[in-house]
């Protein structure tokens, strides 16, 4: 007879735990206050244009390992902390979150000591769903500019995400209302030539397909063409920038014309299928490779241009070696002389980049770990009592000496 283990309602354990979560927690807040306003005095002493970086967030992503939307997170708020004292003041001493912060500076200038009674006892889901401009009754005699500078502006962006292709906007009503009739329209039309089981997706890419097919110069077209690579050894198939597309998806491609193919035996490009107007084999491969600008920190990752590492006028040659993708504006910038560019381009460590002046410019920023003797809780020794600090060391140090 196996016997069913029970727990304590509460078992000491768990206490400590939770109280060292919540102490790590206060350590977390107060460390990510000290980022913002340190990222705030990199701004606005214009130190976030290191080696050519095109965004404060690139920049801190770079400096710091983060990904490029928490960076974007924190430069958010390094442009408003002037604007909330109150709030920044609560961050500083730990007792609310990053995410809670970004959710609060949604608030009005005005409103910063009622959110932050409310932060105390709400989660960010919570702050989410309450912190909006309908929840706020303004200042009847606001200025109309001021009423106009906190009105929320067009947003629209896209990608891959989790291995989906994510489209998310926020959009004025009327622009929103006008995209609302052309999906109408495309989903009717659809119907009239025979797709009775239509969707609204069905509907965004026919839009799409038209589109592109309204493209009168081909040059133009192939610019804009989606291609995909087949490897005929393994059978894999891949987007230009290394995502990995299903076999049936990759079977409808082919035969469907929705992209164009380019065969590939051990990364080298042998046959590019049906569309062989002036297709760059070179290129295709080097886009592949790089999935995106090689320049340190630069997220850019769609309209890239091939460089040539020994300029093509001075004799350089068109091998992948001497080839690398770029963004425009670091093309731009290396051609002016303000990033130097050399190595080896088909080893991932392989390029040197260097600044205007000539500076080496690093592939990322290890963080520093704390010196030896100094406890993890460091940041949060300030939230103490100084009479309570002082105590604290003198037991220490008796401690330590006994």
């Amino acid at each position: 007879m196996s016997s069913v283990a029970t727990l304590d309602a509460a078992p000491p354990v768990v206490r400590d735990v939770a109280a060292e979560v919540a102490h790590l927690a206060g350590v977390l807040n107060t460390a990510m206050a000290r980022l913002v306003e340190v990222t705030a005095a990199a701004i606005a002493a214009g130190e976030t244009s290191e080696a050519g970086m095109k965004t404060p967030a690139a920049w801190l992503a770079w400096r710091s390992g983060l990904s490029p939307e928490h960076a974007g997170q924190v430069v958010r708020l390094a442009k408003v902390r002037d604007r909330y004292p109150v709030l920044f003041e609560a961050f500083d001493q730990g007792v609310v979150s990053v995410d809670q912060m970004t959710e609060l500076v949604k608030a009005p200038d005005w409103a910063q000591q009622q959110v932050l009674g409310f932060a105390e006892i709400g989660t960010v889901s919570r702050l989410r769903r309450a912190i909006r401009d309908d929840a706020f009754e303004h200042d009847p005699d606001e200025p109309a500019e001021e009423a106009a500078a906190r009105a929320p502006s067009n947003r629209l962006s896209f990608g891959i995400r989790d291995n989906r292709w994510k489209l998310t906007g926020d959009l004025d009503i009327d622009l929103g209302k006008c995209i609302e009739a052309a999906f109408t329209e495309s989903k009717d039309r659809l119907f009239d030539d025979g797709n009775t089981d239509a969707t609204w997706t069905d509907a965004l890419v026919d839009i799409a397909e038209r589109s592109l097919d309204a493209v009168p110069s081909r040059d133009r077209r192939d610019r804009f063409r989606t291609w995909f690579h087949h490897d005929t050894d393994t059978g894999a198939t891949t987007t230009t920038d290394g995502w990995r597309i299903p076999m049936n998806l990759a079977r409808l491609c082919s035969c469907d014309g929705l992209g164009a193919i380019v065969h590939e035996n051990n990364g080298i490009p042998f046959s590019v299928g049906r569309t062989q107007h002036i297709v760059p084999d070179r290129t295709r491969r080097i886009e592949r490779r790089d999935r995106g600008c090689r320049v340190p920190g630069c997220t850019a990752d769609r309209f890239v241009e091939i460089h040539h590492i020994i300029h093509w006028e001075d004799g350089g040659p068109t091998d992948t070696p001497s080839l690398l993708s770029l963004c425009p504006r670091h093309h731009r910038m290396h051609h002016k002389g303000e990033l130097g560019i050399h190595g080896n381009a088909d080893t991932p460590d392989g390029i040197q980049f260097t600044d205007a002046t000539g500076r080496p410019v690093p592939q990322s920023h290890p963080p520093d770990p704390p010196p030896d003797g100094i406890p993890y809780d460091w940041v949060g020794l300030g939230w103490a009592h100084p009479n309570a600090l002082r105590e604290r060391r003198d037991q220490a140090n008796t401690w330590h000496n006994n």
